[in-house]
């Protein structure tokens, strides 16, 4: 019969309070690089010329279509040799993490954008506003309240992944338990503590995106 012990969790509560400020470091980073980018791409998809929305689309298909976790250690290793530029571990998985996402978050956008009617951009042309002025006054404060429990849904994604640094040793909560695991030879109390602080973590995140989804229905 196994004997659970669980002060190991006080005893390192420190490490595990560390591990998760890093996660949450490296999601919100992850995140906001993935917004900029995915509104960029997102753009880009909804093009008149093929020149610039297919590239646009082959970008989302083949960050969708392979693992994240090569792309984060094609980053790490493969990247420094073609620029010159080395990146830490911490910084590799973020820009992985925030091209992967972009792609997923670039879809939201499209769809967000495409939802207006496009008589409002008809309109705004007869006044002489230019693309970004529409896009900036008219298409986005619009679409945003369409596309925000969708965000939410990829920030909780983008903090669940972050766990996939942990193959580079960035020091998150799946790295920090491994450790402690190899320390104190106690897996079946860490990595259940593991998965109670993700579900503490990310089920907030989720129910919210629920909420929000549902109120934001009764608005629009």
């Amino acid at each position: 019969m196994y004997s659970w012990n669980f002060q190991v969790l006080w005893e390192f509560r420190i490490v595990f309070f560390n591990g998760a400020i890093i996660t949450l470091e490296l999601t919100l980073l992850s995140m906001s690089l993935a917004l900029g980018l995915g509104l960029l791409v997102g753009i880009a998809r909804l093009a008149k010329y093929r020149a610039v929305s297919g590239p646009a689309a082959a970008y989302v298909e083949f960050l969708r279509d392979t693992p994240l976790l090569v792309q984060i250690i094609w980053v790490f290793y493969c990247f420094p040799i073609l620029t010159g530029i080395k990146l830490s571990a911490f910084w590799a998985s973020a820009l992985a993490i925030s091209v992967h996402m972009s792609a997923y978050v670039a879809e939201v956008f499209r769809a967000g954008i495409a939802s207006i009617e496009r008589g409002q951009t008809e309109s705004a042309k007869v006044l002489g506003m230019s693309y970004s002025q529409i896009m900036q006054r008219i298409i986005l404060p619009q679409a945003v309240r369409r596309m925000l429990p969708p965000f939410v849904n990829q920030f909780a994604d983008i903090l669940k992944l972050t766990s996939l640094a942990s193959v580079l040793a960035v020091g998150e909560l799946l790295h920090a338990t491994n450790n402690l695991i190899i320390n104190t030879f106690r897996p079946l109390e860490l990595y259940t503590f593991l998965a109670l602080a993700y579900f503490v973590l990310i089920y907030p995140v989720a129910f919210g995106a629920r909420r929000a989804e549902v109120y934001l229905a009764r608005r629009i």
